[in-house]
């Protein structure tokens, strides 16, 4: 399964579009909040399946918070990080994907792109598409899962 991650759109549907048309093969596309409602435009134009869930800017939007989603045999903790204080170290998001199982986790909210393995766990941010930060460059996420494989990239614009 080849997944597609964003985050922190914040408004900027054309570069989503974009990026999506750009990446290959996809069987799922994960949207991370800040702005939900982008994910949910995306949803109506394009043909892959796309979930998502609500940042620190989506408290009008009726999304969820936070969501595991499972996957071929992976349990998956979504979250957009502002919850667990990502800012300042990945600690408390770590244990939280202890605490529910979670062999990967996808968050945003910092705007800085992450891929590393702490533990047992993977932990990916893919950055941000419209307004990277620390001296990055726009970026998305690829995971690839190929049995009890998972892999993880950052792709930069």
């Amino acid at each position: 399964m080849r997944i597609g991650v964003m985050s922190d759109t914040h408004g900027d549907i054309a570069i989503a579009e974009k990026v999506i048309r750009e990446m290959e093969n996809l069987d799922l596309i994960i949207h991370l909040g800040d702005h939900y409602e982008d994910g949910i435009k995306l949803k109506d134009k394009i043909k892959i399946p796309l979930i998502g869930i609500r940042g620190n800017c989506d408290g009008y939007s009726s999304g969820e918070d936070e969501m595991v989603y499972q996957v071929e045999g992976h349990k998956i903790l979504l979250i957009h990080g502002h919850q667990y204080g990502v800012k300042s170290d990945l600690n408390r998001l770590y244990y939280r994907a202890l605490e529910l199982e979670c062999d990967l986790v996808l968050y945003g909210h910092t705007h800085i792109p992450v891929s590393m393995t702490f533990g047992n766990v993977m932990i990916l941010n893919p950055g941000s598409l419209s307004l990277p930060r620390g001296g990055s460059k726009p970026s998305y996420g690829i995971v690839d899962i190929n049995g009890s494989e998972i892999y993880s990239y950052i792709i930069e614009l």
